[in-house]
């Protein structure tokens, strides 16, 4: 399936109608679903219902199957589904929206999944294409803070330096001197 939007704020996996008829799945088998979603700007959307489907995330051999809860939603979409944090974290996926990239842990290594920019690009401007017009967004109270520098966090106890490579100090870690000595020897061994 493509046209998938990762989601990394969304609480729900979502499947939309018209993909969800392309399965040819009967609409008595999806479970009923109380809860309405909440959109970003506090709309709602009633689900038709929820429906668990096997997925199947990579290509071959590095891929891996994953059986997802969907939440079924009859409303226009250039989408065929949003993968949300529920399926990330079952994936235990690391996504990087810079590079449209999802990469996962699989029996035979590092699996990943890859999007289309121009694909992307075709769907957020078909989503919001109709969305923002004749709409206003007001911003009130804006405090401007210009250039302020944040302040590093301070360690709460006296540190004791450790050269990171023996004989040369430039590159150092900090291990807190308040660590007993087994400990702060088998913390500055690991690091």
């Amino acid at each position: 399936m493509k046209r998938i939007l990762i989601d990394r704020g969304s609480s729900a996996d979502i499947l939309y109608k018209h993909a969800f008829d392309q399965l040819r799945i009967p609409e008595d088998q999806l479970k009923p679903v109380k809860t309405p979603l909440v959109g970003f700007a506090g709309e709602t959307i009633h689900p038709l219902g929820s429906i668990n489907l096997s997925v199947v995330a990579g290509t071959a051999p590095r891929q891996t199957q994953v059986e997802m809860t969907f939440l079924v939603v009859d409303t226009p979409s250039p989408y065929n589904a949003i993968v949300g944090r529920p399926c990330l974290n079952l994936l235990e996926a690391i996504v990087s929206t810079r590079y449209l990239l999802m990469k996962f842990s699989t029996r035979f290594g590092v699996g990943e999944v890859g999007g289309d920019q121009e694909v992307a690009r075709q769907c957020y401007k078909t989503a919001i294409s109709d969305k923002g017009k004749g709409k206003v967004l007001p911003i009130a109270n804006m405090e401007l803070r210009g250039d302020l520098e944040q302040e590093r966090p301070q360690p709460v106890e006296d540190v004791l330096q450790v050269p990171m490579e023996e004989g040369n100090n430039e590159k150092v870690l900090q291990v807190g001197s308040q660590l007993g000595e087994a400990e702060k020897g088998e913390l500055i061994t690991f690091l």
